[in-house]
């Protein structure tokens, strides 16, 4: 497999990698639906049985029905969907997705191994990514971080490197996800804190391993039980991503990190022009599985649809006009890939026409 194009630090991208990213997104806009956070939807679904009346706790199958319901529901809407093994090795879930959405599945385990009485945790893999190569057209990573915590920063990164060559050797992209986690006895106002210059820390070391970056930004607020914080303001959030974007030699994606869609679609519109686009879940949907028309899986599902797309849609806009090209960090491109792609694309983005009155 030829180099195609490559990465400004040296990286090469083969065929292979090009030819699925150019496949799925030739005009540039790489908008991402992400629901493969496990532990995340074993307390979603908990919390819609509960509204239901029904007295049990998520279960797995809970959250593949929930999983494999969404997908069919998102409607071929967003570019890529991100899943975990329970979906995407689920029967038939290809159809259910749609053809023409890049269906990225992720490989680490949902639970880390903690080290150092938990000021420390380790990514592992759930599946391997040679075990999955022929059902997924691409691979995601999460590795949980303290950057103060030197041990596990080096592991975590031995780690990720060492993924990041086997995605490589099988010709598909990896989106490298890195996130801050709350620290023993830390509140979540005290993390949120740490954000402005730990994502940047993050972002250098961890930044080139994969074709993609997924990082979180610092945020406006938090809200702990009826209290709300304020945290940071637009600036703060800005000044980060713009040191991030510097520093980072692939294209970024932006994830939620559990903040609500009213938060996120802030963060987004503060920063999207230094972004490739949005890898978002659970702040476009979470609010559906205990929505007063929720009552069981058809309506949850519709309840889903309701709150979900319209926001999924309002993301990706702002993706599609204020967003950077998946490409654009590309320092050579051969002509072979550049036929494949419209590189004019972004300039030609049309809006809602209508009469407002005014």
């Amino acid at each position: 497999m030829g180099t195609w194009a490559k990465f400004p630090d040296g990286i090469e991208v083969e065929e292979s990698v090009f030819k699925v990213l150019a496949k799925y997104a030739p005009s540039g806009t790489l908008d991402v639906f992400a629901s493969d956070q496990h532990n995340s939807y074993l307390k979603l679904t908990s919390s819609y049985l509960k509204h239901i009346g029904e007295s049990r706790k998520g279960t797995d199958e809970d959250v593949k029905e929930v999983c494999r319901r969404f997908a069919k529901s998102l409607g071929g809407i967003p570019t890529a969907a991100l899943f975990n093994q329970l979906a995407f090795r689920s029967p038939g879930f290809r159809e259910l997705l749609g053809k023409n959405v890049l269906l990225i599945g992720r490989l680490e385990d949902t639970n880390t191994i903690p080290v150092d009485d938990g000021r420390g945790q380790l990514a592992q893999l759930a599946i391997e990514p040679e075990e999955c190569k022929d059902e997924v057209d691409g691979f995601k990573t999460l590795v949980k971080l303290n950057p103060d915590h030197k041990e596990s920063w080096k592991k975590n990164l031995e780690w990720l490197q060492g993924v990041f060559e086997r995605c490589k050797k099988l010709g598909k992209p990896l989106f490298n996800e890195t996130l801050i986690f709350q620290l023993p006895g830390e509140s979540k106002a005290d993390m949120a804190r740490r954000l402005p210059d730990d994502v940047v820390k993050m972002a250098e070391d961890f930044g080139p391993l994969g074709h993609f970056y997924k990082t979180q930004v610092p945020v406006l607020w938090v809200e702990e039980g009826d209290k709300i914080t304020k945290i940071c303001d637009a600036k703060v959030i800005r000044d980060a991503a713009e040191a991030m974007a510097k520093i980072v030699p692939r294209p970024m994606l932006l994830l939620s990190a559990a903040v609500d869609f009213e938060q996120y679609s802030s963060q987004y519109g503060i920063v999207a022009d230094l972004f490739a686009g949005p890898m978002c879940g659970r702040a476009y949907f979470k609010e559906s599985f205990t929505d007063p028309e929720t009552k069981d899986w058809d309506s949850l599902q519709a309840s889903f649809k309701r709150i979900a797309l319209p926001r999924i849609r309002q993301i990706k806009k702002l993706a599609q006009v204020m967003s950077e090209a998946w490409w654009h960090k590309f320092s050579q491109m051969s002509d072979e890939a550049k036929s494949l792609i419209d590189l004019d694309a972004k300039t030609k983005v049309s809006s809602i026409k209508a009469d407002y009155g005014y």
